[in-house]
């Protein structure tokens, strides 16, 4: 086996090992803007459902404040603005599915073609065909 050959082998491998490192890295990316939407996710509804429990307490003090409605009307928006936000989370969360997952095996599919085309070039090069 020749110096080239052996160069072209060291080469294929180390083009091989990236992808599987990229892959990897990648990957762990993807798992952790996961936890990170689940929960966003958690404390978003744990905020909503705060936000409920104090409009429900707003109309059982009614009768008693004179402004009352006023704050209902605060906390309803403010329980709107948090159905709004979940519903732009959820949006992000399927744009990562969508997109960043064909990506990564997109990429992957691409660095494992490099090799093919590597080890083949190595090959005939060598007259191993």
């Amino acid at each position: 086996m020749g110096v080239l050959s052996v160069l072209y082998v060291a080469l294929a491998i180390s083009v091989f090992v990236l992808a599987i490192a990229v892959t990897v890295m990648l990957y762990e990316v993807v798992k952790s803007v996961k936890r990170l939407t689940d929960r966003l996710d958690e404390t978003l509804r744990q905020l909503e459902i705060t936000a409920e429990d104090f409009r429900k307490t707003n109309s059982a003090v009614r009768g008693v404040v004179a402004n009352v409605d006023y704050a209902a009307a605060n906390f309803a928006h403010l329980t709107d603005g948090v159905k709004h936000l979940r519903g732009a989370v959820d949006v992000a969360t399927k744009v990562i599915d969508r997109s960043v997952s064909p990506a990564l095996i997109g990429f992957a599919g691409g660095l494992a073609g490099l090799k093919a085309v590597f080890s083949s070039i190595a090959q005939r090069i060598s007259g191993n065909s």
